[in-house]
C-alpha cells in the first residue's frame, strides 16, 4: 500500500537531530504501570481523558482538585442509582468548565458518555480488570487491538484520545497520539498530513504506520518515545532551524 506521508532522507535527518538533542531528556510511562493503579485511578484517568476533548485546561483543574475527584470516584459512583451518577458527574464536569457538558444532562454529551463508560466498566469487572483484559491481547497487532477494543467499548474516546489513555497506563508502545503539537512539528519538518485525518480511523492508522515505519524504526525508537519526545520538548523543537 502506498504511503500517505512523503518523508525524505533530509526530513529523517532532522528528526535524528531532535533525537540526539532531546531523547535522553524524554520521560515515558513505564510499560504495564497500570498494575500499580487501582479502580479509582484508572477511572479518574478516563474521566480526565474525556474532559480533555475540546480543551485540556478543565482536565488540569480536575486533576488538581482532590475534592472533585472524590465526588466522582469509581467506588462511590457505582453505589448510586444511574440518575444520581449522571447528576454528580455533570456537576463536576461543569464545575471545572468542561466543554460539551450542558446543564441539561440529556444534552451533555460527556455526561452521557461517562455514565455509559461507568456501566461498561462495571460489566467488565471494573476499570483495572478491563486493563488486565487489554494487557492480555498479544501478537504483532496487540497495540492496534487494544485501541480498537477501547474505542468500541467506551464512548468519547477516538483515535487520538484512546491512544493517550492507553499510553499513560503503559499499555501502548507502538502508537502516536497526533495532538496539535505533534502535527505542528510534522508541519515544521515539511511533512504534510491530510486535513482532519484524526477523525478518520483508517487514515489515522495509515499515517501512524508511516511514522512508525519511516521515522521511528530508522531512529530505533518506539512510537510512544517519538510522541513524548516531541510533546515534552515542543517549544525547543519549534525554534530549531528547519532548513
Amino acid at each position: 500500500m502506498k504511503n500517505m506521508l512523503q518523508i525524505s532522507q533530509k526530513q529523517l535527518e532532522k528528526f535524528r537531530q531532535v533525537k540526539n538533542l532531546y531523547f535522553d531528556k524524554t520521560k515515558v510511562p513505564a510499560a504495564d504501570n497500570w498494575q500499580d493503579w487501582n479502580d479509582d485511578d484508572v477511572w479518574w484517568h478516563l474521566v480526565s481523558q474525556v474532559i480533555t476533548v475540546g480543551n485540556s485546561l478543565p482536565a488540569q483543574k480536575f486533576e488538581k482538585n482532590i475534592g472533585l475527584k472524590g465526588e466522582v470516584a469509581y467506588e462511590k459512583l457505582i453505589k448510586m442509582q444511574e440518575a444520581d451518577q449522571a447528576r454528580t458527574i455533570n456537576r463536576v464536569l461543569r464545575e471545572v468548565g468542561t466543554r460539551y457538558a450542558s446543564s441539561s444532562i440529556s444534552k451533555s454529551r460527556k455526561t452521557v458518555a461517562l455514565v455509559h463508560n461507568l456501566k461498561a466498566l462495571q460489566n467488565k469487572g471494573g476499570p483495572k480488570m478491563f486493563m488486565k483484559t487489554l494487557s492480555e491481547l498479544k501478537g504483532p497487532d496487540a497495540d492496534k487491538k487494544r485501541i480498537e477494543c477501547l474505542m468500541e467499548d467506551l464512548m468519547f474516546l477516538k483515535s487520538k484520545s484512546a491512544r493517550e489513555f492507553l499510553m499513560e497506563l503503559g499499555l501502548l508502545r507502538n502508537a502516536v497520539a497526533f495532538d496539535v503539537r505533534v502535527r505542528n512539528v510534522l508541519d515544521k519538518m515539511g511533512i504534510e498530513t491530510p486535513k482532519d485525518f484524526e477523525s478518520d480511523p483508517k487514515s489515522y492508522d495509515a499515517i501512524e504506520s508511516d511514522i512508525l515505519t519511516e521515522v521511528c524504526r530508522p531512529l530505533g525508537i518506539s512510537g510512544i518515545e517519538f510522541d513524548r519526545m516531541l510533546y515534552q520538548n515542543y517549544d525547543q523543537i519549534m525554534t530549531m532551524d528547519s532548513n
